[in-house]
């Protein structure tokens, strides 16, 4: 039968067992052996036919075998039987042209290449990169059980993780190395992509604000009193502020609805006011171009360049008349990072 892989070195790798034998003279106690034992269990050692104990009639050290106490006088009468010999290292072939199938833990450390299917029953280590290459490479993770099937990416100071939730049938990426517990970004059956940690806040004054600006007063909406959404805690609705997490294009909008606007107000805006920048959304309305109701509703949206910690609130300033505008409580505030 031919074997599979580096041919057998029958010169030297496999030999049979051997043995040697030496001449006790009552005080010598070192012998050299022709082979190094692994231990002192890979040698069986007589003195006058009497087998000694290996834990305690003697030791080795490389081809040297000490006895305890000097054998007596004799010829012949000491000799070693080798139990077995290293048969050195048989080393595969760079390139496998089968199937292969792996039982317990595998470690690869350097280039390996394996051709055909490949299955690892347990822990797979591999020391450096890993390359699947051919017309249609593919690689497979799971067995179509009812189990999750992740990739860790593990960090110096932080996890992260891309895996197939099986309880929920969406594919998630997330922190940390457990699926279900920090999920960033999750996919469904259906296409739906959802982001359930990014940044969005929406806010309802739910109090009015009487007699705020008219004047020329710049009044900052403050005190909401309801926050339906504020994912990551970055809307404060004490001081009516958003502030930025991160760098990247958010998303802002709102809707006011102002009272007791008169004749003589003028030139009015309400602004989006951020670190680095004032929007104004509305100009130059008064209550002859909006009827006899005295109310407005205002309606915007902008997309912001916002950096780290940049802040953005909304002000109201109606001019030309007294200070009698109210903010109503049905006002809302709304914000969401686009990316």
């Amino acid at each position: 039968m031919g074997y599979l892989g580096t041919p057998i070195d029958t010169r030297n790798t496999f030999q049979s067992l051997q043995g040697k034998r030496f001449n006790g003279d009552g005080s010598t106690t070192d012998f050299t052996l022709d082979v190094a034992p692994g231990n002192v269990l890979d040698i069986e050692v007589f003195v006058g036919n009497v087998r000694q104990d290996p834990n305690s009639a003697y030791t080795l050290s490389g081809t040297t075998l000490t006895f305890t106490g000097a054998p007596p006088s004799g010829t012949n009468n000491i000799y070693v039987v080798h139990q077995a010999k290293s048969v050195g290292t048989i080393d595969p072939p760079a390139t496998e042209t089968i199937a292969k199938t792996f039982s317990g833990n595998v470690t690869m450390s350097g280039t390996n290449t394996l051709s055909g299917a490949t299955t690892v029953s347990g822990a797979l280590t591999a020391s450096g990169g890993a390359t699947i290459s051919g017309t249609t490479p593919t690689l497979t993770i799971g067995d179509a059980g009812a189990e999750d099937a992740k990739i860790v990416f593990d960090g110096n100071a932080q996890d992260y993780h891309i895996g197939l939730d099986d309880s929920s049938d969406d594919l998630v990426i997330g922190k940390g190395s457990a699926l279900g517990t920090t999920t960033h970004m999750s996919f469904d059956e259906n296409g739906h992509i959802l982001q359930p940690l990014q940044s969005a806040f929406t806010a309802k004054l739910g109090l009015t604000a009487s007699n705020v600006t008219g004047d020329s007063t710049a009044f900052t909406l403050v005190n909401y009193q309801t926050e339906t959404i504020d994912r990551n805690a970055d809307f404060n609705p004490t001081n009516g502020t958003f502030t930025a997490p991160v760098t990247g294009l958010y998303l802002l909008t709102f809707r006011f609805h102002l009272q007791n606007i008169a004749t003589n107000h003028n030139d009015n805006q309400v602004k989006i006011e951020t670190s680095n920048q004032s929007h104004s959304i509305l100009g130059e309305v008064g209550s002859s171009s909006i009827g006899f109701s005295g109310s407005l509703n205002v309606t915007g949206s902008l997309i912001v360049d916002m950096d780290a910690n940049d802040t953005v609130t909304m002000l109201v300033d109606f001019r030309g008349g007294s200070k009698v505008v109210d903010v109503h409580e049905d006002s809302f505030f709304m914000g969401y990072l686009l990316g």
